[in-house]
């Protein structure tokens, strides 16, 4: 009962000091936000600080999702640095009681919280993002885009690989369209270039086309239209960068990029990464328990706290490195999301049991 106890007190400090840190960095992305949207905004006629503070809140949210690690990373350092400066640990230690097991409670914050954040948080930035992007395209009278678009697609006997320079939201437009149309072999037929392409359904409409083969010279068409068997709807799927996705719909994205011939690689390592967020935190907080479990009466306290950050610079560059490299196919994206906080966690642990068992 007394360790139970023990464990719940320090899971309510850690919270306690957590929560702090979240509101500050979050103060700070809100800051952040709205200075870059003032200078997107600032001359539309129908732009307010109170409009523009709402935008900023809206990006706000998948910034502050995307340093919650080392929100926890600093969150755990502090508070278990300031309990060993008041000794509560070591004696804590003294009685016998392992770190293992005071550490529970920190771990289950971790565990909890990490779960939350995939189930409910990021679903609700990327949607706060999305409607923000929706609201300044009103703001400035212009379409939302999706920069840079490569889909494959069969139909009607022949294969066709396009690109666009952009594309609208709802993905029924492309803008800067080149076509490469091969026969149903794989024989290169004709390359069709376009300022703008329409979808029709079962077809891409290109207007004003350049027409180029290796049998005829090069024409101008009036229109050249594209087969396609893909829906609207995976058509828009298509479009959207990884980071745009919740995990719920990331599983739908992944089936849509095998279909459209995009590579799936990016959507399953954004996806696995948000299925082990509950054990990258834990990881976070396990290496702040090497680094804070220890006495700082004679100084040092800062000397602990940069160890953390660097730390937790290292196993951010490590999980960024190891990311493109999935989502490029180099190595496995499922051993790509999954290798960084295996890593964090095993060297964790085992600094730790040195720690406690030497």
């Amino acid at each position: 009962m007394i360790v139970r106890r023990l464990s719940l007190y320090i899971a309510r400090r850690f919270f306690v000091t957590l929560a702090i840190i979240v509101v500050a960095v979050g103060l700070i992305a809100l800051l952040a936000e709205y200075l870059e949207v003032v200078r997107r905004h600032a001359d539309q006629e129908d732009f307010t600080a109170f409009l523009g503070l709402r935008l900023a809140a809206m990006h706000g949210l998948i910034l502050l999702d995307g340093l919650l690690p080392f929100a926890f990373l600093f969150g755990a350092v502090i508070s278990l640095i300031d309990l060993s400066r008041k000794s509560e640990l070591v004696v804590a230690r003294a009685s016998g009681v392992s770190a293992w097991r005071f550490l529970s409670g920190p771990f289950a914050v971790a565990l909890a919280f990490g779960v939350l954040s995939t189930a409910l948080f990021n679903p609700l930035a990327v949607s706060m993002k999305e409607r923000a992007k929706v609201i300044e395209a009103e703001l400035s009278g212009q379409a939302p885009r999706v920069e840079g678009v490569w889909f494959r697609q069969t139909a009607e006997g022949r294969q066709s690989i396009m690109h666009a320079g952009s594309a609208s939201a709802d993905g029924d437009t492309l803008f800067g369209v080149t076509a490469f149309v091969f026969d149903q072999d794989g024989d290169f037929l004709e390359k069709a270039s376009a300022p703008r392409a329409a979808f029709e359904g079962d077809r891409w409409a290109l207007k004003d086309a350049l027409l180029m083969s290796a049998t005829t010279a090069q024409q101008q068409v009036e229109r050249y239209d594209v087969p396609t068997r893909l829906r609207a709807e995976e058509l828009r799927r298509s479009f959207v960068s990884p980071e745009a996705i919740s995990i719920w719909s990331l599983p739908g994205f992944i089936e849509t990029a095998k279909r459209t011939g995009v590579d799936p690689a990016s959507f399953t390592v954004a996806y696995h990464a948000l299925l082990n967020r509950p054990l990258m935190l834990l990881a976070m907080v396990l290496i702040a328990a090497t680094v804070s479990l220890r006495l700082t009466r004679r100084g040092g306290v800062w000397w602990l706290v940069l160890t953390g950050a660097v730390v937790g610079f290292l196993l951010y560059a490590l999980s960024e490195i190891v990311s493109d490299l999935g989502s490029n196919g180099i190595i496995n994206p499922v051993l790509a999301a999954w290798l960084p906080p295996s890593v964090a966690l095993l060297l964790g642990a085992t600094a730790l049991l040195y720690q406690e068992d030497g």
